[in-house]
């Protein structure tokens, strides 16, 4: 049993190495530490997020550390997932649009019961994601350019759990996450027409090195009433400012040959600073009806209003988030019909960003409408979820940008009884 922890342990360090950045991104992730991850795995986003209050007996739901209270006694579980989304960017004036399309390593996991009144839970999951590269043409005084503003790259958060039942029915969770990752920005003017061979471009390029560890708590209390459920679940994440480090190079180029450099008018590297993180509460309910129908609602609040960029306010706001799920399973015990094991999940959820636009004048609206299925193949050990999620965010209105957005994701849960003493007549 601890031979094959310590080798899932060997493959999650591994794992940490090699993660890196998908390629989503956003123009919206162009303020503060970019588009900001729910902290929903596969289960969760089918139900539009919901998750502080669900019951995850053969899951990891690593959105409040108290969740993984009701992890099984004799499982170990172990949980990777994948997301791929296609993205349409629209601006009114002029009327234009853009198709992209992303994919990235959602989570990997594993979870297990130490003790009957302890479960823990370890995994990497994106934090934030950082992608945009935005072009503003100008033709004053006759001379063609474009301003450039590009951004890449993002957080990834690896996170150990911990929670404890005292009592019957009461889960206490405690998390500690590591923080880990770079964000680049870059800004320029290039010139598209140089005839005369005297164009200077001029580029601004800043990497941030983030490195810091966080903690958050949660509670979740199960209350019995007759064949039915109510569980209440309450989380909090206290506000960190991160070490972080940022490297800044100025230079220019001749626009007739933009790799040549020229003259370098500044340069510093590893300058010690903060990247503030805000206070997140959370509450969470979910009534199950006769461990076949369960419905969720959350609802989330995130101060990031006085969070500082190396000391530096970046357009940021409160942000407010509300979502509401449900699931229903016909039969989870019978094995003969997959249909009948198999769990349906549909979920709202809208979201009022931490950005600010046109002077904190706007905010940037997010909502949409999630499906998913998961799938219990017969006899077998693995539970295979899919989920469909449609949204919309930003808008056509007051020069802003509308994002319309489907992600599809795939998640793989591995059920095994590790735990069990074999016993010989």
């Amino acid at each position: 049993m601890f031979r094959r922890i310590f080798l899932l342990a060997c493959l999650l360090a591994v794992t940490v190495l090699s993660f890196s950045q998908g390629q989503v991104g956003s123009p919206y992730s162009r303020y503060g530490i970019g588009d900001v991850n729910t902290n929903a795995q596969a289960r969760n986003s089918s139900m539009g997020g919901v998750g502080y209050a669900t019951p995850y007996m053969y899951d990891i739901n690593y959105k409040s550390p108290a969740s993984i209270g009701e992890i099984d006694t004799l499982t170990f579980i172990f949980n990777f997932g994948f997301d791929a989304g296609l993205r349409n960017y629209s601006i009114a004036n002029p009327r234009t649009s853009k198709l992209k399309s992303d994919a990235e390593l959602s989570q990997i996991a594993v979870g297990f019961a130490c003790a009957k009144w302890w479960k823990m839970a370890l995994g990497i999951t994106p934090y934030s994601n950082v992608g945009y590269s935005i072009y503003s043409p100008d033709s004053a005084y006759g001379i063609d350019k474009n301003y450039v503003y590009a951004g890449d790259g993002g957080l990834n958060r690896v996170f150990f759990n911990n929670a404890f039942n005292p009592i019957k029915d009461l889960s206490i969770g405690v998390g500690v996450s590591y923080l880990f990752g770079k964000i680049y920005h870059s800004n320029a003017i290039v010139f598209t027409d140089d005839s005369t061979g005297t164009y200077v471009n001029s580029f601004c390029q800043k990497t941030f090195k983030i490195s810091d560890v966080t903690f958050d708590v949660g509670l979740k209390y199960n209350i019995h009433i007759g064949e039915d459920n109510l569980r209440l679940g309450a989380y909090y994440a206290y506000n960190r400012d991160m070490n972080a480090k940022q490297s800044t190079l100025v230079y220019n180029t001749l626009a007739s040959a933009a790799t040549t450099v020229i003259d370098t008018i500044y340069q510093d590297s590893d300058i010690k600073g903060k990247i503030g993180l805000p206070h997140t509460i959370g509450f969470g309910l979910c009534y199950t009806y006769k461990s076949k129908l369960s419905i969720a609602a959350d609802f989330t609040m995130q101060s990031w209003k006085n969070s500082k960029f190396f000391g530096v306010c970046d357009s940021l706001n409160n942000s407010l988030g509300a979502a509401l799920g449900a699931e229903y399973t016909p039969n989870s015990l019978s094995p003969k019909n997959l249909w009948q094991s198999s769990s349906y999940r549909m979920g709202l959820y809208f979201n009022k960003s931490y950005i600010n636009m046109n002077g904190g004048k706007l905010s940037v609206p997010d909502y949409g409408i999630t499906f998913g299925v998961g799938f219990k193949p017969r006899y077998a050990k693995t539970v295979f979820n899919v989920t469909l999620q449609f949204g919309e965010r930003g808008s056509l209105k007051n020069n802003m940008v509308k994002e319309d957005y489907f992600i599809i994701g795939v998640n793989f849960n591995l059920v095994d009884r590790w735990f069990v003493k074999s016993r010989i007549d």
